[in-house]
């Protein structure tokens, strides 16, 4: 039974340990700017990017921040007319890619905003 009690006091106290880490860690939108450089080549300046030597600019910018994690987003376009829209979830000081559609359509509308 000593066993089991300590057991549970440490699982409970690493829980307690991850979840403040992660509270403190959520990136920002500077971050979340760097890491579409890095990871699709989009350097990022208020609300105009460029991609391959050719000027986007921002449509619509989303930013959902929650109590471990945020959820950032931005729908581009670019000279054309045609809009790309990348999304990204902000965990421990970086982002993952949630989604990236470079055919995005308003008309077709899955991730409302």
């Amino acid at each position: 039974m000593r066993k089991k009690g300590k057991r549970y006091l440490t699982v409970t106290i690493i829980i307690i340990i991850i979840i403040i880490i992660m509270s403190f860690s959520k990136p920002s939108s500077e971050t979340f700017n760097k890491w579409l450089e890095s990871k699709y080549d989009r350097a990022c300046v208020g609300d105009e990017c460029v991609h391959k030597n050719s000027k986007e600019i921002v449509v619509h910018r989303d930013i959902d921040n929650y109590i471990l994690i945020n959820k950032m987003g931005v729908i581009l376009e670019d000279e054309e007319g045609r809009r790309t829209l990348i999304v990204g979830i902000g965990i421990f000081g970086t982002f993952i890619p949630f989604a990236y559609n470079s055919v995005y359509s308003p008309f077709v509308d899955l991730y409302s905003y």
